[in-house]
């Protein structure tokens, strides 16, 4: 299965895509963005939150650089699709070598000019896992499949800020004591709590457990049905030089 095939049936008629959560969101965006556009659908791939800079050299998609759509209610024309998927940002980020994306409120008036916008919603530091601070996710307006990521090599490492970002949060909404190992039934938690991992979203979901090449045991098919109707696929998402190892949908 590819990531393609798995999400684009799921996405809302008008809708956008946005990725939330732990490690794996660029790579997923970047990849399905990359695959959408192979199979030729004009495709654009932003975010509401910051990215790190695309990196040097030949790039399989076009970055727009457009400052006036930070703000809501910023003007211009909008971008239009060009031969290739594209990367919209709004210029650099707050933080060295990130960008800053664009206000939630265009995402709908840019899916009208676009087959797919795919848009990361969330940060969270490289960690693999996260839960949600109160401003957190930046969700775009309008219909959205939401992709919520866990990176499975959080489990059995201790609940603490090199394991977890917002690791007070993570513990508010798992019951994870600070320090204790990380379970799958703290996921499962963070996965079904109102404030946790999909908080916001509206019923188009699909959970991506990512890094089950680092995790031993990653969770089967019992503890994914306890999550139904939720689909959950498992997988690994980034090799050495970035892509799909492999996927697939949890019976």
């Amino acid at each position: 299965m590819n990531l393609a095939g798995a999400l684009l049936p799921r996405i809302p008629a008008g809708g956008s895509v946005a990725f939330v959560g732990g490690g794996g969101k660029t790579t997923a965006m970047l990849t399905l963005g990359l695959a959408l556009g192979a199979a030729g659908r004009s495709v654009l791939m932003t975010t509401t939150t910051h990215l790190a800079e695309p990196g040097p050299g030949p790039l399989p998609y076009d970055v727009l650089v457009r400052p006036e759509l930070a703000e809501a209610g910023g003007g211009g024309p909008l971008p239009r699709p060009g031969g290739r998927p594209a990367l919209l940002v709004t210029g650099p980020g707050r933080e060295a070598r990130k960008v800053a994306g664009v206000h939630p409120a265009w995402i709908p008036r840019l899916r009208t000019a676009w087959d797919v916008v795919l848009v990361e919603a969330d940060g969270s530091r490289r960690l693999p896992v996260k839960a949600p601070a109160p401003h957190e996710p930046r969700l775009p307006e309008g219909p959205c499949l939401v992709v919520g990521l866990v990176g499975l090599s959080c489990l059995g490492r201790p609940l603490d800020a090199g394991t977890v970002h917002r690791p007070d949060r993570f513990a508010a909404v798992t019951g994870c004591a600070p320090g204790a190992p990380i379970t799958a039934t703290h996921l499962a938690n963070l996965v079904r709590h109102p404030e946790g991992l999909f908080k916001g979203a509206g019923p188009d979901r699909v959970l991506v457990l990512n890094q089950a090449d680092r995790c031993a045991a990653p969770p089967g098919g019992r503890w994914a049905r306890a999550l139904a109707p939720l689909p959950v696929l498992l997988g690994s998402l980034e090799a050495g030089d970035g892509g799909i190892v492999w996927l697939e949908e949890v019976p």
